[in-house]
């Protein structure tokens, strides 16, 4: 076969014949379409070759699983593909969306087909077809072909249809001489558990088999590290690393839960390992336990926005990481008011998927500039070639996306030399690519001619196009409730509080800051109820440990004179060290008795200070001791007591010593007047 030219004519040919693909084209072509549901799980695990050359014979391997209940017999395997390729991704949308039948026919000659036998419940069989270049009858057009393998089997009722009952597809490009399109594969590594009431983690065990070998975390982790450096993102939820420091050290584990020193290894090597790749490989950074930016920024909560900013940046210096941040809703957790209220410097970019970005074309670039209110935000399309497709994504089919990425983007920028088409792959972070090798893993994606390894940093820095088509301006989504972050920012006015007494804050603000994060996280969508319990509990940990530290004042006072003194003291049962002053108040405003500086009390310490008073000509009034900080704001419950005066005024001493004269008067004038008139001489003694 002659390679066609690839100018114009070629592209309008290439646009009719994939009309063509959509029906059969020979006798001995079988539909390959069929509303039937898949009754088997079909995985592609290897595709060869990767870049389709015109005389290439193609092998097609993997596994066929029957989930289901019921027993098949005679199951086949067959190749599909259509004879004419796509030339855009804009074909394969178009035909993916409309369910139309687009990988094309079966080849059913005999020798190009894999005979399976029975396939029992529960049972896997793996597959090979091997089809030459010349039943395979490509047209050698470039574009992307799609690929797939389809199973026919009989039923236990002895029926066998046509429509396959278990399916998947994956692509093969074909291009030559094309320009390189900037590949980049992003690998997040985000943490799936989440931590409860008591700050234990809920679910341990299955974060500990997701970081064991052979377990999900770990297959990601190693996938990742088989693509160079310059093709690599990988995006780092700072609490994953919290959280593995954590099994490693065998902290904030359930009562049931202890970890043998073999798991407690496994934590400290994916901690340690995923630190060396993310210093190594451009590393971008999620706010902390992935936050769900969409409650946070309905409920206005700027304290909680600025907590998270907190965990995050402790955690990432903590563990010598430095990248650059990125913000990742949900996919239908994206509005307009959010993409400005998320926008920060400009710089922090937002991943969407295609959703948010309806009008996106790949001519655009996966890295576009949305202009809101606030300014223009950068965006990341995460929009898959193979979203859609049947079949489960495997390290091979993600091998081919990428490559058809390229490809698609080679030939949109022959066509069109102001195109910024690029091939980005963000994977799903719980996915499980299986157990992978570095040499076995996604580094031949760059041996091709047509592929330019870029990390996102690189497509960052790029001049990028404005994006002014439609996002949504409301949501679908339903995000962590009100009531919850109301909790949570109530447990950090209380946390604000507490901080500002403490001689050092910062590990409390870091330590409660962190667990603000986790408990307006992504995890916590679907467990509302318990959500906001947790929070409640957050909110009021900090609250009591701000009631234990407490003013007490004396019963009563009574001042010898109108100045005295008196102690009062302050009790500090936390387990941090505190400084605390106290203002003193009184029922009469014409008081004014000076504060008292703040003054250290250690924990579990009873520190009495002394309170100097003058009351003036008062006898009596009521004081009030508020405790406060050092900056003066006021905290916890007062100490009200009375304050008595024993002097006495001037104008009662006045009034006594005029009475003591009256009396001393009185006194003399009685005495006189008793010793002339005595008694008579002679008198009877009985008188």
């Amino acid at each position: 076969m002659t390679s066609p030219s690839r100018g114009a004519c070629a592209r309008a040919l290439v646009a009719f014949v994939v009309l063509l693909t959509l029906v059969p084209t020979s006798a001995a072509a079988v539909d390959a379409d069929g509303e039937q549901e898949a009754q088997l799980d079909v995985r592609i695990t290897q595709l060869t070759p990767g870049v389709l050359a015109p005389d290439d014979d193609v092998t097609i391997s993997g596994t066929v699983t029957n989930n289901g209940d019921e027993e098949w017999t005679d199951a086949q395997a067959y190749l599909v593909a259509p004879q004419n390729p796509f030339a855009t991704r804009q074909q394969i949308t178009d035909a993916v969306d409309s369910g139309s039948s687009y990988t094309g026919e079966r080849r059913v000659e005999l020798d190009s087909i894999d005979d399976l036998g029975t396939l029992a419940a529960g049972e896997t069989r793996e597959f090979s077809v091997r089809v030459p270049s010349d039943v395979l009858n490509l047209s050698g057009v470039e574009g992307v072909y799609p690929v797939g393998v389809q199973i026919l089997g009989t039923a236990e009722n002895g029926t066998r249809s046509s429509t396959a009952i278990g399916r998947a597809t994956t692509f093969l490009p074909l291009v030559e001489d094309a320009d390189a399109t900037p590949t980049s594969i992003v690998v997040p590594f985000v943490m799936p558990d989440r931590r409860g009431a008591n700050g234990d983690y809920i679910d341990p065990e299955d974060l500990v088999e997701r970081i064991a070998p052979r377990g999900q975390l770990r297959n990601l982790l190693t996938l990742a590290t088989s693509v160079p450096d310059q093709g690599l993102t990988v995006i780092v939820d700072p609490a994953l690393l919290a959280a593995l420091d954590d099994l490693a050290e065998g902290r904030n584990l359930p009562d049931d839960v202890e970890l043998d020193a073999d798991q407690r290894a496994d934590a400290a090597a994916m901690r340690d390992d995923l630190v060396a790749l993310a210093r190594r490989a451009t590393c971008w950074v999620l706010g902390y336990a992935r936050p769900d930016v969409l409650a946070i920024e309905r409920a206005e909560a700027q304290d909680v926005t600025d907590a998270v900013e907190r965990a995050t940046a402790a955690t990432v210096n903590r563990f010598g990481l430095s990248g650059r941040r990125v913000t990742w809703p949900t996919a239908n957790g994206v509005t307009e008011d959010l993409l400005a209220a998320v926008r920060g410097d400009g710089e922090r970019p937002v991943l969407v998927g295609q959703a948010a970005v309806p009008d996106w074309e790949p001519r655009l670039g996966s890295i576009v500039n949305r202009p809101t209110d606030a300014g223009p935000v950068p965006l990341l399309v995460n929009a898959g070639l193979d979203i859609g497709v049947p079949g489960e994504l495997t390290v091979a089919t993600l091998r081919q996306r990428l490559l058809s990425e390229a490809a698609l983007g080679s030939l949109e920028r022959v066509a069109d030399p102001d195109s910024r088409a690029a091939a980005v792959a963000v994977l799903d972070p719980a996915w499980d690519p299986g157990p992978t090798t570095v040499r076995g893993g996604l580094a031949d994606v760059f041996d091709a001619e047509f592929t330019a390894p870029r990390s996102l940093d690189v497509l960052m820095t790029s001049e990028r196009a404005q994006y002014t088509g439609e996002t949504p301006e409301s949501s679908s989504a339903t995000p962590v409730g009100p009531d919850q972050v109301a909790a949570v920012d109530d447990g950090l006015g209380s946390t604000a509080a507490l901080a500002g007494l403490l001689t050092d804050p910062t590990p409390v603000l870091v330590s409660r800051s962190r667990r603000a994060a986790e408990l307006v996280g992504i995890n916590w969508r679907r467990h509302s109820e318990d959500g906001v319990q947790t929070a409640e509990a957050f909110a009021r940990s900090a609250a009591d440990t701000l009631a234990a530290i407490t003013v007490e004042g004396p019963p009563a006072v009574t001042l010898s004179s109108s100045e005295g003194s008196f102690p009062i003291t302050v009790t500090n049962e936390t387990e941090e060290t505190v400084r605390v002053g106290l203002q003193i108040s009184s029922t009469n405003p014409s008081l004014s008795i000076p504060d008292v500086e703040a003054v250290e009390v250690t924990a579990g310490e009873r520190r009495t200070l002394t309170v100097d008073a003058d009351v003036g000509d008062l006898s009596s009034s009521t004081f009030t001791a508020t405790m406060v900080s050092e900056s003066g704001d006021a905290f916890g419950s007062p100490a009200v007591f009375n304050v008595r005066s024993s002097r006495v005024g001037v104008a009662v001493w006045v009034a006594m010593g005029i009475a003591v004269v009256f009396v001393a008067l009185a006194l003399s004038r009685r005495f006189v007047t008793r010793r002339r008139t005595g008694a008579e001489p002679g008198g009877s003694a009985d008188d």
